[in-house]
């Protein structure tokens, strides 16, 4: 980008820098190292909104991870399977050792009632059941799960089975467990299941139809009594993985979402992370899908200049107190020339906070530019001639 291209289009995007920097104090991320003391080994604080990590600690650690597995089990299954779908319950899955709901082999329960068990009471055997009523056996849904894993970014996790119990081959990190406990609260029914405190579930009796009998299970997070704002996620204890929890609460028409993986004091870690990404961040959109971020200079075209626009939406999460960290810039490829489509990519627009991008999106042709030939010209004066007919 030469630089007369390049100031061109930092002049358009001065207003977004004069929001950011007229944020409020707060503490910086350092003094935020130093001032919040956690228990966890691993923990991060991320943005549900845009995915900004807002403080972490050993974040790539691989661990065991407990029933935090049973986000990304509880996902799939909303992927794959109807809520109404009825369950038979295998001797395998009802014989799951740990955590339990209590199924009875051979007995039908509907997907819904199996998740409430598999997120509120944590059922290892509703875990083994949906897995082999999704993918017919539990490996097969393993392999989905790694498979999902991938796609979303997590790239330190694998899994050996859909609940958790120890395997030398499951591991997570904190940072993988942001992105995945992200995707699933992005998913409606998995949201309304990890906040709800409680749930009156189908239990039938031998020879008695799911919903003719019922009991209520209770959520194990105690956020959801004793944190203002609290809207999931899960628990996990084994003795290889410690205290787990990843926890979700929204405030200010924000939402953070905080993994802790072997946490002594968990969930006295979870209210201090949650409060501060809370209260010390903001969410700003920067720009407006399609809005015009500036131009820049297109070779051998009857314009030798062409608006560029945003793709998307490109919303940043900023500490109160980096005011003068903030910074757009743009990379525009080299070479454009006609003829140049409208919404051709054209380069990209990147936020930094100090040295790290923090958000970054392409950058489109904001309108066609034709070729200085004698058929561009003509199509470019056909344009013109219909946009003077429609304005009459």
């Amino acid at each position: 980008m030469d630089g007369m291209t390049k100031r061109a289009v930092c002049c358009a995007v001065g207003w977004c820098l004069l929001a950011c920097l007229m944020l409020g104090e707060g503490l910086s991320f350092a003094e935020a190292d130093n001032k919040l003391s956690i228990s966890a080994s691993a923990a991060v604080v991320m943005d549900q909104q845009t995915g900004q990590v807002l403080w972490a600690k050993n974040p790539h650690w691989r661990r065991p991870i407990a029933s935090l597995t049973k986000i990304m089990t509880a996902a799939l299954i909303l992927e794959h399977c109807d809520l109404q779908e009825s369950v038979v319950v295998s001797r395998e899955a009802a014989r799951t050792p740990g955590s339990s709901m209590y199924l009875r082999a051979g007995a039908s329960y509907p997907v819904q009632d199996l998740l409430w068990g598999l997120m509120l009471a944590s059922g290892n055997d509703a875990a083994e059941a949906l897995a082999q009523h999704a993918a017919k056996t539990t490996e097969n849904f393993v392999r989905l799960m790694n498979e999902k894993a991938v796609l979303l970014g997590a790239y330190n996790t694998h899994f050996a089975n859909p609940h958790g119990l120890p395997d030398d081959n499951h591991y997570s990190t904190a940072y993988d467990l942001a992105l995945i406990t992200r995707y699933a609260m992005s998913i409606p029914e998995f949201s309304e299941i990890v906040a709800s405190q409680r749930k009156v579930i189908s239990d039938p009796l031998p020879g008695q139809q799911a919903g003719e009998t019922g009991r209520p299970i209770y959520n194990k997070n105690r956020l959801l009594w004793q944190y203002e704002g609290a809207n999931g996620v899960k628990t996990g204890y084994t003795a290889a993985a410690g205290r787990c929890l990843a926890a979700s609460a929204a405030r200010h028409g924000r939402q953070v979402i905080v993994i802790l993986l072997d946490a002594p004091r968990m969930w006295e870690d979870a209210a201090v992370l949650l409060t501060y990404g809370l209260e010390e961040f903001e969410n700003l959109r920067v720009f407006e899908k399609g809005q015009t971020v500036g131009t820049i200079g297109v070779a051998k075209g009857l314009s030798g200049v062409v608006p560029v626009v945003s793709a998307q939406d490109m919303w940043i999460t900023i500490s109160k107190s980096q005011r003068d960290a903030v910074e757009v810039d743009c990379a525009v490829y080299e070479g454009l020339e006609a003829p140049l489509p409208r919404w051709a990519p054209v380069g990209r627009v990147m936020v930094k906070v100090g040295a790290e991008v923090v958000a970054e999106a392409p950058l489109l042709a904001g309108k066609e530019v034709a070729p200085r030939t004698l058929s561009g010209m003509l199509k470019d004066f056909s344009h013109r001639l219909q946009k003077l007919l429609l304005a009459q």
